[in-house]
């Protein structure tokens, strides 16, 4: 008996040994110290995050004096009737900046006749399962609308890259990249043909169904390796080489030959993706090289591409940490008023990328912030890949920020000048047979 309550007596204080671990043990199975994580749990839990902003605000009643908050944009979120309502001349200003997607043709249909967005993305579900004249028979029917209003054409984009980014395939024939095109040609002669021969090829195809705009070449450099985690960007398998002359000279014979077709090529993703592990679709991203070290490679085939005729460049959502630490290129006017216009000498159009990414979405600015940067940045078009709310949070925003003087007109009227240069997108005077050079 003596012996069976000894026995229990030293199971007990072994049990309490082990649940009880010594300060600063380890986790066998997490690794973390298990006094440091009981630390770390109180003091970011919710319920000791809000007594510790609680008491900091006793402490220090001014502190949203010391570091006050941004301005929420819009102030009030207006309804899509709403929006559309407004002041029609001011409707087609803010909304002739926006590019937008859609799930079905429908949707824009109430955007285009109330002239409220400059053109549409067409992507895969737009087309999957589809016919070809069906298609384009819809993009026509919206073309007619803006020509009743008087209006130039519909900016028509796609995001036809080639390989993994094939969004109009099927139906349009597939392609590989670039980079998978020229990847065993050894001279300059056979790169230019089979490039120039592609270039057509996607060109023919892209004019079938009515596509203005194509999201490509892809000039990022192909830095690091194949394995490299940058998420759903993809870079390494998109990328056309390493080499930025090479690359320069890719994308040259590339938008040379679209822009014959009226197509117009877009340059991506500026200031260049090759450096950067991080997915701007998810999150914000960092470059932190010079930006005389990106001039002499990763901006070589932008600098050298990007003020030909015809040729558009697509700002990312990284943040060029040497110039602007704080705001995405996509909307910095740092980036684009001190790199992009004065010292890459390039008065093109500037496109964004997507708007609705994480890396917008989520910025200190968010969504109808950034929006409203970028037009005052001297960014011409917003793309934005979906219509859904994320349209009305853009609109209200520029429209209340519109209301209060606070839009630049005169990064406006650069805009309408730059819009003008591309024929492609006013084909009222213009004899619909052959095709012309993209750019006056």
């Amino acid at each position: 008996m003596i012996e069976r309550l000894i026995r229990a007596f030293l199971l007990a204080l072994l049990s309490v040994a082990l649940l009880v671990p010594p300060d600063g043990s380890v986790d066998a199975r997490t690794g973390y110290y298990k006094s440091g994580w009981r630390k770390y749990h109180k003091r970011y839990s919710p319920r000791h995050r809000a007594q510790r902003n609680t008491s900091t605000a006793k402490k220090s009643p001014d502190s949203a004096a010391q570091t006050p908050a941004l301005p929420a944009r819009p102030e009030k979120l207006l309804t899509r009737d709403e929006i559309l309502a407004t002041d029609p001349v001011r409707l087609e200003r803010l909304g002739g900046r926006i590019i937008v997607g859609f799930d079905s043709f429908s949707q824009v249909v109430p955007l285009v006749e109330k002239k409220a967005i400059a053109g549409i993305f067409v992507t895969d579900h737009n087309v999957r399962g589809r016919k070809i004249q069906d298609v384009a028979k819809d993009i026509e029917n919206l073309q007619n609308i803006r020509r009743q209003q008087g209006l130039p054409r519909l900016i028509v984009a796609a995001d036809q890259e080639g390989g993994y980014v094939s969004r109009l395939s099927p139906p349009l024939k597939w392609q590989p990249t670039l980079g998978m095109l020229i990847a065993k040609l050894k001279t300059d002669d056979e790169r230019e043909r089979a490039v120039r021969q592609y270039a057509e090829t996607q060109a023919r195809e892209l004019e079938r169904l009515g596509i203005s705009m194509n999201f490509g070449p892809v000039v990022d450099l192909r830095l690091g390796t194949a394995d490299r985690n940058d998420g759903e960007t993809r870079l390494y398998w998109r990328a056309i080489d390493a080499d930025p002359y090479l690359v320069a000279k890719v994308a040259g014979w590339y938008c040379d030959t679209l822009t014959k077709f009226n197509i117009i090529c877009t340059l991506k993703h500026f200031p260049g993706l090759g450096r950067v592990a991080r997915d701007t679709h998810v999150m914000s991203a960092d470059i932190g090289a010079s930006a005389s070290q990106l001039e002499l490679s990763d901006w070589v085939p932008f600098r050298r591409v990007m003020t030909e005729p015809g040729v558009a460049t697509m700002v990312g959502h990284v943040r060029l940490t040497a110039i602007d630490s704080t705001t995405p290129a996509s909307f910095s006017d740092k980036v684009v008023n001190s790199i992009m216009r004065p010292r890459l000498d390039n008065d093109g159009l500037l496109i964004t990328d997507d708007f609705s990414m994480g890396a917008v979405t989520r910025s200190r600015d968010g969504l109808g912030g950034a929006s409203v940067k970028a037009l005052n940045a001297g960014i011409d078009l917003i793309l934005l890949c979906s219509v859904d709310k994320s349209y009305d949070i853009m609109m209200s925003a520029l429209i209340e920020a519109d209301q209060k003087g606070e839009i630049s007109l005169v990064r406006e009227n650069e805009t309408n000048e730059r819009l003008k240069r591309y024929v492609f997108t006013d084909d009222r005077d213009l004899p619909p047979s052959a095709p012309v050079q993209a750019q006056q």
